[in-house]
């Protein structure tokens, strides 16, 4: 019984880094949808017509748009559509337009290009089905 407890014990205490580095989405700072995008972050936040992107390092700290360039893929209510992104005033994320609802089945791929001759990453997001 006592060998059965350790080999248990072990066997979870082995698993939780992976546990840990294995994630799915997530809820961000600004109570979008987190997903890894390249080297970074990103948060995508949907709204009836509006999409806002931020973006993050890989510490999850904040960082400027200005430069970056991007665009999305929007897969909802039986259409398909291109969206691009612009910076907002302040700098600090990323806004599109469009003609969708914010519903679950909303699919959105972000292709991003961090800044000047970074190379243009992309990112799946399903927005709105992502966990509260």
């Amino acid at each position: 019984m006592q060998t059965r407890r350790s080999l248990l014990t072990t066997t979870l205490v082995l698993a939780l880094p992976a546990m840990a580095l294995a994630h799915g989405p997530s809820r961000g700072p600004n109570g979008g949808q987190m997903q890894d995008i390249g080297s970074h972050h990103g948060e995508l936040l949907a709204q009836d017509g509006r999409l806002t992107f931020f973006l993050f390092d890989g510490n999850d700290r904040p960082l400027t748009v200005n430069g970056a360039t991007a665009t999305a893929i929007v897969l909802g209510g039986g259409r398909q559509q291109t969206v691009t992104f612009a910076p907002r005033p302040d700098g600090a994320a990323l806004v599109a337009s469009g003609e969708f609802r914010a519903e679950p089945g909303l699919r959105v791929v972000v292709q991003l290009t961090p800044a000047a001759g970074q190379p243009r990453v992309q990112a799946r997001f399903t927005p709105v089905d992502a966990t509260r």
